[in-house]
């Protein structure tokens, strides 16, 4: 009778207070029977009865918690879809000049080497021009004595007494004879090499003592001002340029510094070597930039098809169905989905841009799409990661 009574007692204390009026019902139930029959049929029946309440407890409990697809969301945000690459090239002058002898000989003198500036007119070098002067004084002498019979001939020929075609050979001498003197002056000239405009020597090709023979290169000179870079393309990424179209340059002495470029004119014909188009850029240049040096290694970063804000979504969140195009779109409590129409525009580097359908700051869904339909309840477990592709 004692344990039996702690059973009952033990069961209600661990049960909710509504299965105490059940147990009270039970106990009035047999209070008619004898005391022996009682006590063993009380603890059954209040054994049986509320193991039975407690099973219909927990199956009430699972059919009211809700079936939840678990997710990864993403964001529609503003992303550069842009079709783009990279190309690198020397940075150099726009006017490069080469500096040659035009007589030959020896070289006697050099006045500047590389990273030297000089201006228009300066005497870089001088070549070795004694004969040429030996030349010119023997053409002087024979210009005189040319110019004197021309002196005679005209008085003659005036007097007739020579014929006018013995007169026009004297003054065709008399011409020779000066066309010779004008072209040794210049042979002497040639001895002085000037530099032709105002620049900076980037080489020198000579030495003191070098014997250089006629149009010989003798230095390497480039004008100051403009600076351009000039890549070659290929064929298939030419088509997205147009002259005037802004670049970003990047140099490598500067890494963490942004250039901006313009191209100024696309070469209408390819290398025969490379098969690439030249692709001419001035590098814009102003007193805040930082010094820029001729040979300074430039990687300029064209983009063909500019999708520079697009609002975009990974291609993870797109369903297709026919020629219909969905995205599952998270309400404001995120604990559902729906189902909503989209256009979308191109797909570059693992996203698609959305060009109507969503708004940029909506979040949708980027996995587990096959468990979502119209209006499915959702879990966001996490937000989407992608790796190995632009950001």
């Amino acid at each position: 009778m004692y344990r039996n009574q702690w059973s009952v007692v033990t069961l209600t204390k661990v049960r909710p207070a509504r299965y105490e009026l059940i147990i009270q019902q039970i106990l009035i139930n047999f209070g008619d029977m004898k005391s022996s029959y009682r006590n063993f049929f009380i603890t059954i029946s209040v054994t049986f009865t509320l193991f039975f309440l407690s099973c219909s407890d927990d199956h009430t409990e699972v059919s009211n918690q809700v079936s939840r697809s678990s997710i990864t969301v993403a964001e529609a945000i503003y992303r550069d879809l842009s079709q783009k690459f990279t190309v690198s090239a020397e940075v150099e002058s726009y006017r490069r000049i080469y500096v040659a002898s035009r007589i030959a000989g020896l070289v006697e003198d050099v006045r500047f080497e590389e990273g030297n500036r000089v201006r228009k007119g300066d005497i870089m070098a001088r070549i070795d021009t004694r004969q040429q002067q030996v030349e010119l004084r023997r053409a002087l002498v024979a210009f005189e004595e040319a110019r004197d019979a021309f002196e005679r001939a005209e008085q003659l020929f005036e007097s007739d007494a020579i014929s006018h075609a013995e007169y026009l050979t004297i003054k065709r001498n008399l011409e020779l004879a000066e066309n010779d003197v004008d072209l040794l002056k210049l042979h002497v000239e040639f001895g002085e090499i000037r530099a032709p405009v105002d620049a900076v020597v980037t080489a020198r090709l000579v030495e003191i003592g070098n014997n250089i023979s006629v149009n010989e290169r003798m230095f390497t000179i480039a004008e100051l001002g403009m600076l351009v870079i000039r890549p070659g393309v290929s064929e298939m990424n030419l088509m997205g340029l147009t002259e005037g179209m802004s670049v970003n340059v990047t140099l490598d002495v500067y890494p963490d510094q942004i250039f901006t470029g313009r191209i100024r004119r696309i070469f209408p014909r390819a290398d025969p070597i490379t098969r690439l188009f030249t692709v001419e850029i001035e590098l814009l240049i102003d007193n805040t930039t930082p010094q820029v040096r001729q040979g300074n290694l430039a990687r300029v970063q064209f983009a063909t098809d500019d999708r520079s804000r697009v609002v975009a979504i990974p291609t993870e969140a797109i369903v297709q169905r026919g020629d219909e195009v969905f995205v599952y779109v998270v309400n404001d409590n995120q604990d559902a989905v729906s189902l909503r129409t989209v256009e979308v525009g191109i797909r570059r580097d693992g996203y698609a841009e959305i060009i109507s359908g969503i708004e940029r700051g909506e979040t949708v869904a980027a996995s587990n799409l096959d468990a979502l339909d119209d209006n499915t309840p959702v879990r966001i477990v996490g937000t989407f990661r992608r790796h190995g592709f632009r950001n």
